[in-house]
């Protein structure tokens, strides 16, 4: 019986060593996966918001069958969406994004950025001849550019 002495400890030490690894691939993977999750939900918000861009530029494009606010020939105007109000057509530096209209390649492009509560997107609409319509909106899941977890979604519609 001596010759056993210490062999219940033993098992003991090894049973909750075995335990105790387990235990922590179990919390590293489920870490993983909440870090996934936050990064997909993340994702998702920059999506909606480029969407929700390209929705608010197609409205206000078709709304009016006279003359689109983004038209070759429009003088500015006033657009409304998320409470927020752009003008099109004025000029003003694309590094203040509120709204900007240039020619490029031919076209009229008006840029402006729309903010929420989850995000931003910055939407690009350019009226090609031939009544050709480029909406290009990019969004984001936040608005501070050096945010390592900034995400980009966009959405690129032509008709």
């Amino acid at each position: 019986m001596k010759k056993n002495k210490g062999f219940t400890l033993l098992v003991a030490i090894i049973t909750t060593s075995m335990l105790l690894i387990v235990s922590f691939v179990v919390v590293n993977i489920a870490y993983k996966q909440l870090i996934i999750a936050d990064a997909n939900e993340q994702s998702q918000y920059a999506f909606y918001a480029a969407d929700a861009g390209t929705e608010c530029a197609v409205y206000w494009d078709l709304v009016n069958s006279e003359e689109s606010p983004f038209a070759t020939d429009a003088v500015a105007a006033s657009i409304n969406c998320n409470g927020q109000t752009i003008t099109t057509g004025s000029q003003t530096d694309i590094s203040t994004i509120p709204t900007q209209s240039s020619r490029i390649g031919g076209a009229a492009t008006s840029t402006f950025q729309l903010n929420f509560t989850k995000g931003c997107v910055i939407v690009r609409v350019g009226k090609h001849s031939g009544n050709m319509t480029i909406i290009d909106s990019r969004g984001y899941n936040t608005c501070d550019i050096n945010s390592p977890r900034r995400f980009e979604r966009g959405v690129t519609l032509t008709y």
